[in-house]
This record gives C-alpha cells, sequence and structure tokens, in this order.
C-alpha cells in the first residue's frame, strides 16, 4: 500500500519539475519580470556578486533572497547567462517544494495523506507561478521545508546522527529565515516541543540552535554593516507593523538633505482601494521606532475597536484579494484568482475539522502529526495580527493548508493505514 502512494507521489512531483521547467524556463522566466521588489532583489544581487559595496537601503529588506541570487551570478556574471542561472536557480527551488512536503508529510502523516501533499503541492498554482518571478516566497519555502524534514528525522534519532541532522536543520531554516523573518515562529514550534524532551533530544535541539543562529548571525552582520550600526534581520518590521494597524494604501519618504526618496504601497488596499496616502520629510522607511509609535497611536485611538482592524487583517490573508504580483499578469490572474478563492474558502472547513478529529481521538496517539502542520499553518495568524494580512504571504503556509486537506482526505476516505510515527506513538502509549 505505502508503495503504491510512493509512486503516485513520485509521479506527482516529477510533473510537477516538468510543469515548473516549461513555465519557469520557457514561457515565464523571472529576468524577463524585474519590476518593483524582483528588481530591486536583482539590483542588489548584481551588486553582492561584484563587489559593488553596501547601501543604506541594503538593510531594508532581508538579505536572503539577493544573496542566493548573488550566487549563480558571481559563478555566471551580472548579465544574460548570470540571469539565466538564478532562473535555474528558483525552477529547481520551485521544483523541490513538492519533494520536501512529501517527506516532511510522511514523516508526521500517513503515506496516502503524504502522497496527496505532494500532488496538491505540484500543481498548487501559487507555487508554480511564483516561479516565474524572483521573489522570496519560493526560496523561503524551499528551505523552510527541508529545514522541517530534517529537524522533525533528527527528533525520532539519538547520538550524533540526531545533532548532525539537527544542525542540517538549523542551516537550512537559518536560510529561510533570512529570506522571510516571520518563518522564525516555525522553526520555533520545530524546536520548542523538544525542551520538554530536552534529554533524549538534546543534540538534536543543539544542532538547530546552533545551525540557524550560525546563519542568522551573518545576516544580522551584513545588514548591520549596510546600516552603519547594529541592526536586526531586516528594518521593515516598523513601516510593515503601521500599515498593518492603521488604513495605509502608500507611503512616501524623503530626506531633503541628501535628496532620496522611497515609496511603498500595500497591495492588498491597492486592490481594495482603500486606505490613506502618506508623506514624511526627514523620516525614511528604515526609521521602525517612527513607524511603530504611528501603529500604537492607531491602535490606542480605535480602543476596543481596533479588533476590527486585526480580524480584517486576517480576512485579507484569504479570498479578499489576489497574491501579488500574478494580479498583474492578464495570464496568470484568472487561474491565481481562482485557485486562491477555493483554498480560502477550504481552508477554515478543513481547520475546523482537523480540531474536532483531534479533540475526538486525543487518546489514540494519531493526532500528533496533524497537531503539528496546525501548528505549522496558525503561525501565519501571528504575520496577519502584528502586520497585514496579505495573499501573498500567506502563499508560504498553504502547504501546511495542503496537507491537512491531504490528511483529512486520508482519513475520511480511509486511503491508508497510519504512518510509521503513529504507529510508534501508539503503541508506546499501549505500553505505559
Amino acid at each position: 500500500m505505502a508503495n503504491r502512494w510512493d509512486r503516485i507521489a513520485g509521479v506527482s512531483i516529477l510533473t510537477g519539475v516538468i510543469v515548473r521547467i516549461v513555465w519557469g524556463l520557457v514561457l515565464h522566466p523571472p529576468f524577463d519580470y524585474l519590476y518593483s521588489d524582483m528588481g530591486g532583489y536583482v539590483d542588489r544581487a548584481q551588486r553582492l556578486a561584484t563587489g559593488g559595496g553596501l547601501q543604506r537601503f541594503d538593510a531594508f529588506f532581508p538579505p536572503g533572497t539577493h544573496m542566493l541570487l548573488a550566487a549563480p551570478m558571481t559563478l555566471f556574471g551580472t548579465e544574460r547567462a548570470g540571469l539565466w542561472a538564478g532562473a535555474v536557480l528558483w525552477c529547481a527551488l520551485s521544483s523541490a517544494i513538492p519533494l520536501f512536503a512529501w517527506r516532511l508529510a510522511h514523516l508526521l502523516l500517513t503515506p496516502a495523506a503524504a502522497s496527496l501533499t505532494a500532488l496538491f503541492c505540484a500543481f498548487w498554482p501559487l507555487y508554480i507561478t511564483y516561479g516565474g518571478f524572483f521573489t522570496s516566497e519560493i526560496p523561503s519555502l524551499a528551505f523552510l521545508l527541508a529545514s522541517l524534514w530534517a529537524g522533525y528525522g533528527a527528533a525520532r534519532l539519538s547520538g550524533r546522527t540526531a545533532g548532525w541532522l539537527g544542525l542540517a536543520a538549523g542551516l537550512l531554516g537559518g536560510v529561510a529565515v533570512v529570506n522571510r523573518p516571520q518563518l522564525i515562529l516555525n522553526l520555533a514550534v520545530l524546536a520548542v516541543p523538544m525542551l520538554f524532551r530536552f534529554r533524549r533530544q538534546a543534540l538534536a535541539l543543539a544542532g538547530i540552535v546552533a545551525g540557524s543562529a550560525i546563519i542568522l548571525a551573518g545576516a544580522v552582520w551584513h545588514n548591520s554593516a549596510a546600516a552603519g550600526k547594529p541592526t536586526g534581520l531586516s528594518e521593515n518590521a516598523g513601516l510593515n507593523f503601521w500599515i498593518g494597524q492603521c488604513d495605509v494604501h502608500d507611503v512616501t519618504t524623503v530626506d531633503p538633505a541628501r535628496n532620496i526618496s522611497f515609496s511603498f504601497g500595500n497591495p492588498v488596499w491597492a486592490q481594495l482601494e482603500r486606505g490613506g496616502t502618506y508623506y514624511f520629510e526627514g523620516y525614511m522607511v528604515w526609521d521602525q521606532r517612527f513607524f511603530y509609535e504611528m501603529g500604537l497611536r492607531c491602535i490606542e485611538k480605535d480602543g476596543l475597536g481596533h479588533v476590527r482592524v486585526v480580524a480584517r487583517n486576517v480576512l485579507n490573508m484569504g479570498a479578499t484579494t489576489v497574491p501579488w504580483p500574478q494580479v498583474t499578469e492578464d495570464g496568470q490572474r484568472p487561474l491565481v484568482s481562482v485557485s486562491n478563492l477555493a483554498y480560502s474558502l477550504l481552508l477554515p472547513l478543513v481547520v475546523l475539522d482537523t480540531i474536532y478529529v483531534l479533540v475526538r481521538r486525543r487518546a489514540s496517539g494519531r493526532s500528533w502529526g496533524e497537531a503539528v502542520m496546525l501548528l505549522q499553518l496558525a503561525c501565519v495568524l501571528v504575520v496577519a495580527i502584528f502586520f497585514f494580512g496579505d495573499p501573498r504571504v500567506r502563499s508560504s503556509y498553504d502547504v501546511f493548508g495542503l496537507a491537512l486537506l491531504a490528511a483529512r482526505i486520508a482519513d475520511r476516505f480511509g486511503l491508508d493505514e497510519p504512518s510509521a510515527i503513529s504507529r510508534q506513538q501508539s503503541a508506546k502509549k499501549a505500553d505505559s
């Protein structure tokens, strides 16, 4: 039975690779779409590859994406060949997402659910289309899934093997976080439970902490060098907090003395045609304290009514808009819009059904894997509550929703028996 499901997963993953090659290297190569964020990542990567030096604005974004792009550009140059190499890298990372999702689900769920997870991820329009843009969604998710696969695998082992596998999980997770800092919450979901089993999983936990610390320290050093002062993984958290807590359509900040200006817009409010336009002189987009104070003022002004803003942020993670930048592409918008709508409407039902099942069978020992997937998915709520809701941001967490959907289908239709982990946990519970 398991072999049959593994074959289905293999065919899905291979077909997904072919689809991504056709899309990302033939029909929609990302180097033909270098505007907005994508153009910024490429510009920074080109400077990094040529030793052009750091600029103050380089610390505003997390450095992971442009560092990854700089790697092939260092080998093949910053012109057409380097951009082609970057497109191949993005295609490879996009192709790896269904594979890593399958291996992670194979650890946590049943073989049938794991196979369906691979199938869903292989043909999920958001994951395919993002492979045609130089954005952070593809690399961050690929490295996160690889990290979780290695991390949960390390949790099952002991001795030096667990430590080395934990180190690999930490390094991979660190790369994911320096692409998308909010993914550190997902690493916490992996690592924190190990504290309660510290004696048995100490080496795995130490490896995860050490590996991620190495990568994060390098990113902080890079950004601090660019900013000319100690700073964090990025300097856009304050701006995003303010945008999320207030009605902000767009903002422009200007430094008249140096004739420098930066403009940013909220992609959700742009589609919904809401929010105000703001202009600040003397404050730059990286002045986080200023923007945090602005956001806190909105919260204070709203009082209890601010709950409505938070609820709206959560809602905006789903069906209210179409993910950017696909929304700007006529050929992609219809498919992505329908997929995003269907997922947004189906996800609450899947979550509620999963919670019902977890409560119903909590004594059976079979619910651990689905609970992990649910906690990983829940991390997106923190982003929506403290920053702002955006289906583009949510897309990185869709893999966990798709895995839960796969688990519900496998369970409801009795497609397979519990995975090895679930059986082992059931046996341990019975022995105790």
